[in-house]
């Protein structure tokens, strides 16, 4: 007797109705902090992510073929485009292709397939991929590209191409520097004043330099002394990608695709905790909006965490889940090393995820019972 059933890996439990829809909707939501992204900060993630999307589809069509299962998964699911666009979101524009292909294979064929596939990682694969280069190349992997105006000009798809393939040796972060350093707004500046504040914007991220650098020594402290109105240009940037991230995280609630627990358990904790340690010392940590808007977190908030197969599924276990990366998060971004903790505190998360589940298990129907209590 022929059955007709499939076996779909999670998620399960949604409206929308196969994961192959979720997965693409999901990539949908992504579309205007994508653009918003190009016009702030060049073709660079473009280039990028174009490279994680065939490293990450090719090491699943391998390893599909290996384990002998069908090639059309890959479609039907859709997860690995999700974790190459994650990816891409999360590496420096203008990495070198050899590192995107790397961190893809690993995330893929590493953290997935090993595992079994879509439902038997136990961590998230984009992020897994992005601490094993961030640890690997530590260099590469803290040299971003920083907002600037007319970025999509100055970072055009051939100039962020040459500097990715390493075509034009010329197109460098220097060479760019120069260009950046040919802006109107600098006009006001001497030469050298002009190529210091360039350098601002193609180095380490205000996080990176908020935590590292001395006041006193500090670009983005001079950027934001003499140059204001560049300075008030990235934060602007960071705040209308953030508004694309939380607007896909919307659509996303609406939907019924994450639950809004995890989300707003993690906001919720990551805001009273760094209120609490900007008005301990101010001198020493970010105030909140900072770690709002900088970085990665509202992305992880809304498109990392609530992964179904890496977090948790009862609410219960969602909102403890979301409170400990929190608590995690603030601690590694204001006591430790790496600036930037939403990876770190997920992959960490993850692996609180089945305690976590285990300690909120609803108790089994009949369990304690005893005939003494049957009318308790």
């Amino acid at each position: 007797m022929s059955s007709n059933l499939i076996q779909e890996s999670a998620p399960h439990d949604l409206s929308i109705s196969t994961t192959g829809k979720v997965m693409r909707t999901l990539i949908l939501t992504l579309i205007p902090a994508l653009a918003a992204s190009v016009y702030f900060y060049g073709f660079g993630i473009i280039i990028t992510m174009l490279i994680t999307t065939v490293s990450c589809v090719l090491s699943e069509m391998i390893c599909l073929k290996l384990r002998k299962k069908k090639i059309n998964l890959i479609w039907r699911d859709s997860s690995a485009l999700v974790t190459a666009v994650l990816l891409g979101f999360t590496l420096p524009p203008l990495l070198p292709w050899y590192l995107s292909v790397i961190g893809s294979v690993f995330a893929i064929v590493v953290v997935k397939q090993i595992f079994g596939g879509l439902g038997q990682n136990i961590f998230n694969p984009a992020m897994a991929g992005f601490v094993f280069l961030l640890i690997s190349a530590p260099l590469p992997m803290t040299t971003y590209v920083n907002a600037m105006p007319d970025a999509y000009r100055i970072i055009s798809p051939s100039r962020a191409a040459s500097i990715i393939f390493n075509v034009d040796r010329s197109a460098s972060e220097l060479d760019i520097n120069r260009q950046i350093s040919k802006l109107d707004y600098l006009d006001r500046f001497p030469e050298k004043e002009q190529f210091r504040i360039a350098d601002g914007y193609t180095g380490s991220t205000f996080l990176v330099d908020a935590k590292h650098e001395q006041p006193e020594k500090n670009v983005q402290g001079f950027v934001a002394e003499n140059a204001p109105d560049l300075s008030f240009y990235t934060l602007f940037a960071r705040v209308v990608i953030g508004v694309c991230f939380l607007l896909g995280g919307a659509v996303l609630l609406i939907k019924d695709i994450i639950d809004f627990r995890i989300p707003l358990a993690f906001l919720g904790t990551s805001a009273v905790l760094t209120t609490a340690f900007y008005l301990a010392a101010p001198e020493l940590y970010l105030a909140p909006w900072y770690h709002l808007f900088y970085g990665a977190t509202l992305l992880g908030a809304f498109y990392i965490m609530t992964d179904p197969v890496t977090a948790v599924s009862k609410p219960s276990a969602a909102w403890i889940f979301g409170c400990v990366i929190a608590v995690l998060f603030v601690i590694i971004r204001n006591l430790g090393g790496y600036p930037d903790a939403v990876a770190f505190s997920v992959l960490l998360g993850n692996a609180c995820a089945p305690l976590i589940s285990v300690m909120t298990r609803r108790r089994e129907f009949g369990q304690g019972f005893t005939p003494e209590n049957i009318n308790d």
